[in-house]
């Protein structure tokens, strides 16, 4: 539960807080009134945080029924002066003892003083009277703060100290379990965790005040941390244990067992939200390093280097030492701090707003399981916009992994630290495949989060890279060999109003070079500072878990040795790609400008009145309504005129607006066609169904056979929009038929289903929308079918581009922002998938070539195919 920083820490809402009665300790109790300094203090450094609404009804519930026991790890008078602050504000009961605590200077100085002159001296009854404290206020229905850790446990003091502490302690737990034990009042025990900071925890102290050690924090630590960071404050609110309902269950066990194993789950609760928050500790380099070429893997790979290259071992494990450094992140909550602030400062000049949903949901699967967080890569933001999430939201940041071409200049420095670690982009040599493997698995053994891209790089097009599977194989091989319970994927999705990197991106799919990344370059996008790119949506998608995904074949996998056991395994890793490429176009969430460019390019011409703008843009929307998509809240609240969608295009220049005595006329240059369609193609999966449907439809009659044509057409396309074929014809095709019927764009005559006049003009609509990759797969089986010998797939991409060029001549095709390179050899892979083409034998070493497969004779009938669709209007 995070908590927004919303109130001033003034008078409390409802005085509910009473003085103290002859039940409460004097010494530790919450005091309703702070002398001058505290008070100022708590309205200095206190008033950005508060208690959500719904966490406060629920303690207010609580203390309405009975005794609330409040349970914290580590004693501290500063965690315990914040919590009085906010249950004052808030009028909820204040604590009447606490132990392990001196609390009475925080009072009014007449208070002080009386209590101080008839104070007792501490002494050997001083537990007697905390487990007596514990039990009467349990039984008395009144709120008390438990600390399981009172005392910092010195080296001075021992095994037997430490031992008698836990044990004292432990009393206090039992005191309150045996009040319950024949219960007059329900009692309930509420798990406290509170943190002062964010950011991983590291071994060494100087940099983790807060966090300490598995001891308490001393109070010096704590206040140093507290000063520093106080605007990082976070609490989580843990599920109440029912007492009664916990004992009935156990009560033959007796109550020391019970206490005992109510403390267990206390300190699991505690545990899990700090790992969140936390991570796993991280290691120092060195130690990761020894980790790593300790590995059996690593061992052999460094000896069989040696022997190759008639070298000696120290000098292959010297290698082996610096392809570690080379690849290892050393993360570093301090530059995590550092550059999230001024992250921060970049993003609120470059973007409205950045919105996220799902975070909650993979905040609860984090506690128990490690994450691999795997997002769509539009812009060299996401990573930044993902990991500045995860730390404001108080969860560990993820290690990323990075191309190593994003370790230039001192920015490499700076993204190792904020756990970035690289990857060549070949990994021709096994010493170094070896240890990016090993690295991989040391990151899955530790528990740490990860990120990776699964489109290998960035998508120019806008829709979904087919997945490069060698990270996600790793991470599987890595699970199969550990002890690991479970691993969850999890798809995000982010999508931009704008790209920072449109114009690059633009002229990349028209033939330009990718300049590499650099320091002068960085500092020539200076000039992006000036301009606003709208909104950013974030939409972390349902995990997958990889357990579940294995079922009982998790150990045939593991063991699998054979070239057969080895292609089932290679099969499944292929299709967990494929399922999370599914869920990642399937969390987009589509924005004004996406569906205004669907609406603009679904037309022949450049421009329409407004009117139609906006009765296309309601029918996008409606469309993606009937799949339950989610919309941006701007979108959402935008339906009707799309007014503001419309001004924002305007005032972005991706349109433009001229008068005509019939209205309004709003249009695009051609110039910006292809980034309209950069923009469209981010929810054009949405669109991919009802879009092959329109085209059998404007072919002529439909029988029953709708469905299965429906499926033969999204099989054709899987690698281009990821269109779960299963869900959409078990869930989406009836209501995409009702849907055309509701609105009389077909009819039903003699058990078929016809186009009728109205829906001609919304089905050429929705035909405009997948027609620009139809044509370029027309292009490149003519370009193939005219091919003889063996040819590159840049040959292939050329001879169907030029094909296209030829094809656009005769007016066969007209879709020019479609053609580009990816889309070309997405055809080609097509082709080599079905057979049609394979990898000539001998290919190797330079770029891979093509000859005519198995499946050739088949291409033929596919180009008619695809000629027929797009002869069809």
């Amino acid at each position: 539960m995070g908590e927004r920083p919303v109130l001033s820490s003034e008078a409390p809402r409802a005085q509910s807080t009473t003085p103290l009665t002859q039940s409460a300790d004097s010494l530790s109790a919450m005091t309703p009134r702070f002398n001058l300094f505290f008070r100022w203090f708590a309205r200095r450094f206190f008033r950005h945080f508060d208690l959500d609404r719904r966490t406060v009804e629920r303690l207010r519930d609580l203390e309405s029924r009975g005794s609330v026991v409040y349970v914290m790890r580590y004693a501290s008078r500063l965690d315990y002066f914040l919590f009085n602050a906010l249950f004052r504000r808030e009028g909820l009961r204040l604590s009447s003892f606490a132990n392990g605590i001196r609390f009475y200077y925080y009072r009014p100085f007449w208070e002080v003083l009386r209590i101080v002159l008839r104070k007792r001296t501490p002494g050997s009854g001083e537990h007697e009277r905390a487990r007596e404290y514990a039990r009467s206020l349990a039984r008395d229905g009144q709120s008390l703060f438990l600390f399981l850790r009172t005392a910092r446990l010195r080296r001075w003091m021992g095994r037997r100290g430490a031992v008698q502490q836990s044990k004292n302690e432990l009393d206090l737990l039992e005191e309150v379990v045996a009040a319950v034990w024949q219960p007059e009042r329900p009692v309930y025990v509420v798990p406290l965790a509170l943190f002062w900071r964010k950011g991983p925890r590291a071994r060494r102290r100087f940099l983790n005040l807060s966090y300490g050690a598995s001891t308490r924090p001393s109070d010096l630590a704590k206040v140093t941390s507290f000063l520093t960071t106080y605007r990082g404050l976070f609490v989580k609110v843990g599920d109440p244990i029912d007492l009664a309902s916990f004992i009935a269950e156990r009560r033959a066990e007796g109550p020391l067992s019970v206490a005992r194993k109510v403390r267990r789950v206390i300190l699991t609760y505690l545990y899990r939200e700090e790992k969140v928050v936390e991570g796993p500790t991280l290691r120092p380099r060195y130690e990761v390093q020894e980790i790593l070429l300790r590995s059996p893997g690593v061992e052999k790979a460094i000896a069989a280097r040696a022997q190759q290259r008639r070298g000696s071992m120290e000098q292959a494990r010297v290698d082996a030492m610096r392809m570690v450094r080379e690849i290892a992140a050393n993360m570093n909550s301090t530059f995590l701090a550092i550059l999230n602030a001024v992250v921060t400062a970049i993003m609120r000049r470059l973007f409205a707003s950045i919105e996220v949903s799902g975070l909650d949901k993979v905040a609860g699967y984090a506690t128990h399981h490690p994450l691999v967080l795997v997002p769509s890569h539009r812009s060299y933001f996401d990573f930044v916009i993902v990991s500045s999430l995860f730390y404001e939201n108080h969860l560990v940041p993820p290690h990323i992994a990075a191309r190593e071409n994003m370790g230039f200049g001192p920015f490499g420095f700076l993204f190792r630290r904020c756990g970035a670690f690289f990857l060549r982009r070949s990994f021709d040599d096994p010493l170094y495949k070896e240890i990016f493997r090993a690295y991989v698995a040391h990151l899955i053994q530790e528990g740490y989060t990860q990120e990776f891209f699964i489109e290998g790089g960035r998508s120019r097009t806008g829709k979904t890279l087919a997945p490069q599977l060698g990270m996600l194989s790793w991470n599987v091989e890595a699970f199969l060999g550990s002890a690991r319970r479970d691993l969850f994927f999890v798809p995000i999705a982010i999508t931009y109003e704008r790209l920072v990197e449109e114009g690059a991106m633009l002229g990349e799919l028209a033939g330009a070079k990718k300049k590499d990344e650099s320091v002068v370059g960085l500092m020539r996008a200076r000039k992006f500072l000036q301009r606003r790119f709208g909104s950013v949506f974030v939409n972390l998608g349902e995990p997958i878990s990889l357990a579940s995904a294995l079922g009982d074949r998790r150990d045939a996998h593991a063991a699998a040795s054979t070239p057969q056991a080895l292609a089932e395994r290679r099969t499944f890793i292929e299709g967990l790609g494929n399922r999370i490429a599914e869920r990642i176009n399937w969390a987009v969430v589509p924005n004004a400008t996406s569906v205004a460019a669907c609406a603009l390019l679904g037309e022949r011409r450049r421009g329409v009145f407004r009117s139609e703008l906006v009765g296309r843009m309601q029918e996008v929307v409606d469309l993606l309504r009937l799949q339950d998509v989610r919309l941006t809240p701007a979108l959402a609240r935008d339906e009707g005129d799309f007014s503001e969608s419309i001004t924002s295009l305007l005032r972005s220049e991706l349109i433009r607006s001229v008068r005509d005595p019939r209205g309004e006329i709003l249009y695009f240059e051609e110039s910006q066609r292809r980034a309209l369609d950069l923009y469209r193609n981010s929810v054009v999966h949405f669109l991919a169904a009802p879009s092959f449907l329109a085209w059998r439809l404007l072919a002529g009659p439909a029988s029953e056979g709708l469905r299965q044509e429906l499926a033969s057409w999204l099989d054709l396309f899987y690698y281009e929009f990821f269109v779960p074929r299963g869900e959409v014809l078990a869930a989406h095709f009836d209501g995409f038929v009702d849907h055309f019927e509701r609105f009389g764009w077909v009819e039903r005559s003699d058990g078929q289903l016809r186009a009728t006049e109205k829906g001609l003009p919304r089905f050429r609509f929705l035909a405009e929308q997948t027609r620009g990759v139809v044509e370029v797969y027309y292009a490149t089986f003519c370009a193939v079918l005219a091919a003889e010998g063996s040819l590159t797939l840049k040959d292939l991409r050329k001879a169907a581009s030029e094909q296209f060029e030829r094809a656009e001549l005769l007016g066969e095709v007209d879709r020019r922002e479609a053609a580009n390179p990816v889309t070309f050899a997405n055809g080609v892979d097509l082709l080599v998938r079905r057979g049609v083409l394979q990898q000539a034998e001998g290919a190797g070493g330079g770029e891979v070539a093509y000859v005519r497969g198995k499946a050739f004779d088949d291409l033929p009938a596919l180009r008619e195919r695809l000629a027929a669709a797009l002869s069809a209007r």
